[in-house]
């Protein structure tokens, strides 16, 4: 039951810091990074857990659900999207790498979290591939901002013409 608020206040706290990120970055890039991330980590999440049998939880334990649910729709979103504002931003590269190593390791460390309280168990998987699997994820997202930012970019000359 801690796990649970404890959760519910880093989930108040991330909405926060999206607060915080839409005067840094485009609301656009903000708002479609943070249902494009919703969305690859669910279904990422459903692969290796229901498809795959990497993972197993107890599926009858409402409070099981919800404690991996909130930060898969709250926290794991806000720090992708820092991820991404800090690869696109004018940061030297030595800082860059760090500050996302940090990032990236605060989203292993949740799932670290789940394994520790028995929430999660890993079956054929390790720290290794959640690494792997949230650098895919940040590689989508970086795309996905990248295309966005050219065709918003493109928009902008045509409405000019």
């Amino acid at each position: 039951m801690i796990s649970l608020w404890l959760y519910l206040i880093l989930a108040l706290l991330s909405f926060v810091s999206l607060y915080v990120l839409m005067k840094k970055m485009n609301i656009v890039h903000v708002i479609g990074g943070y249902f494009l991330s919703n969305i690859i980590l669910t279904n990422t999440g459903v692969i290796i857990n229901l498809n795959l049998e990497l993972t197993t939880q107890d599926p009858y334990n409402e409070l099981v659900f919800w404690t991996q649910k909130i930060p898969e729709l709250s926290l794991k979103p806000a720090l992708l999207l820092w991820i991404i504002y800090l690869l696109f931003s004018g940061r030297s590269l030595l800082k860059k790498l760090i500050q996302v190593s940090i990032l990236l390791t605060a989203l292993v460390s949740i799932e670290v979290y789940f394994v520790s309280i028995h929430y999660l168990e890993w079956v054929n998987w390790n720290v290794f591939y959640s690494y792997l699997r949230y650098i895919l994820i940040v590689l989508l997202m970086a795309v996905y901002v990248f295309y966005l930012e050219k065709a918003m970019h493109r928009s902008k000359e045509v409405n000019h013409i």
